[in-house]
């Protein structure tokens, strides 16, 4: 197990992200983000773009960053698409800055199959051999897939419920992963609340990774307003 990977187990990750449509886009800006998770107790996050690796990494050599590249879908595109480090080119970026362990977009879709998906975690492989990589899946035969691969390092439930909504975190993957490959699993995606944690963490979870229910204020705000809405409305 590399020592990257090591260190995260039992940790909570926080992504810290944000996109050009937002107020808190911009690399100082998510510095400041990450300071604030550090000063919460944090020793690891996940930050996306070159610019805020880079920014995340200048607060401390210690701090463990999960880098990722996202390439957004635009016009006709759909959400299904891959759109997290989707190629070695962005890849690279990450990993040149600064980056301990790199996240990419691992699901098996009908424009990125099996043969290219392997092909590009062989090529990161061979490439960064030092570098620990998190396969972001959305179902458990990605999951399988990417373990038996031999290049990944974390199984991540990232991507659950992306194309088929679910409700709460999806322990029940977690569950599968953990009883059937000795690699380490990390839950995320949709963990709001404490018993969100609870339940992940009973799963056999080993770390957990939380980003809108932290550092998304905007979604958080509208959470609460929705919920207050829905409260006055009876």
């Amino acid at each position: 197990m590399k020592t990257s990977v090591e260190a995260c187990l039992g940790q909570l990750i926080v992504s810290c992200q944000a996109y050009e449509d937002t107020p808190l886009y911009g690399a100082e800006t998510m510095k400041k983000m990450v300071q604030s998770a550090m000063l919460g107790g944090a020793q690891a996050v996940r930050c996306c773009w070159p610019q805020d690796i880079r920014a995340a990494r200048s607060l401390s050599e210690k701090l463990i960053i999960i880098g990722i590249n996202k390439v957004m879908p635009k016009g006709e595109e759909k959400l299904d698409d891959v759109f997290i480090t989707p190629t070695f080119e962005k890849a690279r970026e990450v990993v040149e800055a600064g980056a301990d362990i790199l996240a990419l977009d691992t699901r098996i879709t009908a424009k990125r199959g099996k043969t290219e998906l392997l092909a590009l975690l062989h090529e990161i492989h061979e490439a960064y051999p030092h570098i620990a990589v998190m396969a972001d899946c959305a179902t458990y035969e990605e999951c399988r897939f990417c373990a038996e691969s031999g290049c990944v390092d974390i199984l991540s439930t990232t991507l659950s419920g992306l194309v088929n909504p679910i409700e709460g975190p999806d322990t029940e993957l977690v569950r599968r992963l953990k009883q059937d490959f000795t690699l380490p699993v990390n839950a995320e995606g949709r963990i709001w609340e404490l018993k969100d944690i609870d339940a992940v963490v009973e799963a056999g979870a080993d770390m957990i990774t939380i980003g809108t229910a932290i550092t998304r204020p905007h979604l958080i705000t509208e959470r609460f307003l929705n919920h207050y809405r829905q409260q006055l409305a009876k």
